[in-house]
């Protein structure tokens, strides 16, 4: 039996790790294997990521990319491939469609990035949760160290990029500014449809 990878995608605030919890909860009550994994990873080259993000270290847009694969492909081999040839549903809390927001913003090509990424195994389904920048700037305040405006400016572009994703065929855009139970009637439709193909 050959797993399910459902990708949780979305600027931060946007709820994704909630709509995780809620979906590892009912699909676990419907008796299947699930497992969450998130990106960047802990490992060495996640390390180094989180250090970048977190203003620790400098780096440009193209050597986070860089990273970014190197920490994928590790993660790809040690985790998400194993968890998917075992049956089990995937949720990943943030994949390469992250790249393909984030990076983009920073002005890397789209198409640059889903090349580089050929070796990850392609989701069933990418859930990207869409919400004004005001509202999840609201939701992570006091759990951030950016400067506000510079963050929100920021955030628009990931947003646009996310928007931009919508037509490609495994992409659902998930209205994001409803209570947790409304989005996830929504979110838990549209992963039934790729379960139950």
């Amino acid at each position: 039996m050959i797993g399910v990878l459902v990708n949780l995608e979305g600027i931060d605030g946007c709820g994704k790790s909630t709509q995780s919890k809620l979906l590892l909860e009912k699909l676990e009550g419907e008796g299947e294997k699930v497992i969450i994994l998130k990106e960047p990873t802990k490992r060495p080259h996640g390390q180094k990521l989180w250090d970048m993000l977190h203003g620790k270290r400098k780096a440009t847009n193209e050597e986070i990319l860089e990273l970014f694969v190197l920490d994928r492909k590790q993660h790809v081999e040690e985790k998400i491939q194993p968890a998917l040839d075992s049956g089990a549903v995937v949720l990943m809390d943030r994949y390469y469609y992250s790249s393909m927001a984030y990076q983009v913003a920073g002005g890397i090509d789209v198409e640059e990035i889903r090349e580089k990424h050929e070796f990850a195994p392609k989701p069933d389904v990418v859930l990207i949760f869409d919400l004004p920048v005001s509202v999840a700037l609201e939701r992570v305040k006091g759990h951030s160290d950016a400067d506000e405006f510079e963050k929100e400016e920021h955030l628009e572009k990931v947003r646009e990029a996310y928007l931009n994703l919508e037509n490609d065929p495994l992409v659902r855009i998930v209205d994001a500014t409803g209570t947790p139970e409304e989005i996830f009637r929504n979110v838990w439709k549209l992963v039934s449809e790729v379960r139950n193909d």
